[in-house]
């Protein structure tokens, strides 16, 4: 009933971790831990602990929370009896963007009501329940109806037109809402344009719905901040029960899995699109670097920062991307992306798309096995124990790869030797962070909320209690960091280069369309795609996804993947809400 996890750090520190498959402890949240702990001290697995307990989670006792404004839909939302919301959920419920699309074509719905509905659940089960959504846009409604009147004369603009999209609250938007990443510093900040990729996506008639809630600052506030906690947006709590959300796009992808949303827009810099995503049963896409411009949005670590789309299947994800991408001047890497800028992503998530496609596993030979057991002087009993688990392994990575090459797909096997190289990001963060937000402030000139993160860390440690009500560790040790400016530039090039030469080895030798290697995360220091799709749900009701990695720049590839995948596992399954909002409501009542 345990997972055991081997951490091993230098000068030969080795922890042995046991994880209970409870929810009071995911894998996933664990290692997202301790990735970005370089001292991991027995005492810091306490306090990670002690502020980990069982899920769902309540909220600090603490002020600053946005209260979620319904004001402007007041008479739109009276308007919805009982009868009429029963009769939408029928109509709207689990539809992806072509169904949604042929609803209003053919006069059955339209944007306003859309719109509305997902108003509505967002008052039942989201305002102070899951907490997916910060803020909601007050022109939402105007939106829809100007694209309503659009269509009605005839001119849809695409397959986003009148779709409703949640945006992650560290993207801008040049509207009434504000930008703030969850932080209290950023409060009152109200962007003076819309970011590139939002732009683009009013453009393809996208109704920008309003703010999804995240891990502050990108996950990247202190060690002991639980993901999907900001100090503007609260706690998100998991829709499929008493789980860990993961982040940082957490509302993103609680939104998209609790049907309070079409579709939303997440960013990555280090599984914050694809571990949300997997955990609640969602697919998600981390895209190329350049894919997708990443002006205007704030940053964690910009050379390693990307937008994504997020959807309940792989169609809508494409059709989402689609709508995203282009060549934008404020993002020099979008030059390398030209070629994709425009292209219909819909068309490879088609059947017969992925006929032929490499797939590349990886399994361990029994030489290699023996190495280990040999290198570790290990006794026959453990030995003849890691001998067959080893081959449990191989016939679990096996059984995946039978699945592929029933969909058409051919499947490579590759030595675990092999494997991608990930770096660490402890020291690329510390000194990234305050230098990204630092520049990215620098570059807002009038309209900038602040200077430094140096403001930040100060603004919250003068009522500490309030604004940051898990601590500041991160921020403060980005802002005191002893890297220079010389060492982080050596760090990020030997990240960027050890990743990439580790995938490019793999594409290129092996002859790859996609990638299967379980946690491994190199894919994000390196810039490649990576994308998750819903597998089905473990024993304690908890989705899971199965994550495929792209060469650069090889969405078309990976998606074609993806939708193979997807049409013949069936993973997704609807959340029980009904239960988990009664799970929710008798933790806050015992708070």
């Amino acid at each position: 009933g345990f997972e055991t996890l081997f951490v091993v750090y230098p000068q030969n520190q080795t922890y042995v971790v046991l994880l209970t498959n409870s929810a009071s402890c995911s894998t996933f949240s664990f290692l997202n831990y301790i990735k970005a702990s370089p001292n991991l001290l027995p005492e810091r697995l306490s306090l990670f602990m002690e502020n980990h307990p069982t899920f769902p989670l309540a909220e600090p006792d603490y002020t600053n929370k946005r209260p979620r404004d319904l004001g402007p839909f007041t008479t739109a939302l009276s308007a919805l009896s009982a009868a009429r919301i029963s009769e939408l959920d029928g109509l709207i419920l689990g539809k992806t963007i072509p169904e949604l699309q042929a609803l209003m074509d053919n006069g059955q719905l339209t944007a306003e009501v859309l719109t509305t509905y997902y108003l509505s659940r967002i008052q039942q089960i989201d305002i102070d329940r899951l907490n997916s959504v910060m803020e909601l846009n007050p022109e939402a409604l105007e939106i829809a109806r100007a694209l309503d009147a659009e269509r009605a004369d005839g001119a849809v603009r695409g397959p986003m037109h009148g779709i409703p999209v949640l945006i992650k609250d560290n993207i801008a938007t040049g509207d009434q809402m504000h930008t703030t990443a969850g932080a209290y510093a950023l409060r009152d900040w109200q962007a003076h344009r819309d970011a590139f990729l939002v732009k683009q996506l009013r453009a393809a008639g996208a109704v920008i719905l309003g703010k999804a809630n995240l891990s502050e600052w990108a996950n990247y506030t202190d060690p002991s901040m639980p993901s999907g906690f900001s100090t503007l947006g609260g706690q998100t709590r998991h829709p499929y029960g008493p789980f860990d959300p993961l982040g940082s796009s957490t509302g993103s992808a609680v939104a998209v899995a609790s049907n309070l949303t079409t579709v939303s827009v997440g960013t990555e810099t280090q599984g914050s699109i694809l571990m949300p995503a997997s955990s609640n049963g969602i697919v998600g896409l981390k895209t190329s670097r350049g894919l997708v411009s990443r002006d205007y949005i704030i940053p964690l670590v910009d050379w390693m920062d990307v937008p994504g789309p997020m959807g309940r299947t792989v169609t809508d994800v494409a059709i989402l991307l689609s709508a995203m991408t282009g060549v934008d001047d404020n993002d020099a890497a979008t030059a390398d992306a030209a070629n994709l800028a425009g292209v219909d992503f819909g068309q490879f998530a088609t059947d017969g798309a992925a006929d032929g496609k490499r797939v590349g596993i990886f399994v361990t030979a029994d030489e290699t096995v023996e190495h280990i057991i040999q290198q570790y002087q290990l006794a026959d009993d453990v030995a003849e124990q890691q001998r067959q688990a080893y081959a449990d392994m191989n016939a679990a990575w096996r059984a995946l790869g039978e699945q592929f090459t029933t969909l058409g797909m051919a499947i490579v096997e590759i030595d675990s030797r092999e494997m991608p190289v990930t770096p660490s990001p402890v020291e690329a963060l510390e000194y990234g962070f305050a230098d990204s937000v630092n520049r990215f402030l620098a570059n807002l000139g009038s309209n900038a909320p602040l200077a430094t993160l140096a403001e930040v860390a100060a603004i919250n440690r003068e009522d500490a209690a309030n604004r940051v009500p898990y601590g500041q560790g991160y921020i403060t040790g980005s802002v005191n960091t002893a890297i220079t400016a010389q060492q982080y530039a050596a760090i990020v090039s030997e990240n960027q280069e050890t990743a990439a030469h580790s995938l490019r080895h793999l594409f290129d030798t092996y002859q790859l369309d996609g990638l299967i290697v379980g946690l491994d995360q190199s894919y994000a220091a390196a810039g490649f795609p990576a994308i998750t799709v819903p597998n089905g749900l473990s024993e304690n009701g908890q989705p899971s996804g199965l994550t495929i990695i792209g060469d650069f720049l090889g969405e078309p590839n990976l998606i074609a993947i993806a939708y193979a995948y997807e049409q013949g596992v069936q993973g997704r399954v609807e959340p029980d809400l009904d239960k988990t909002l009664a799970d929710i409501e008798a933790m806050l009542a015992g708070k």
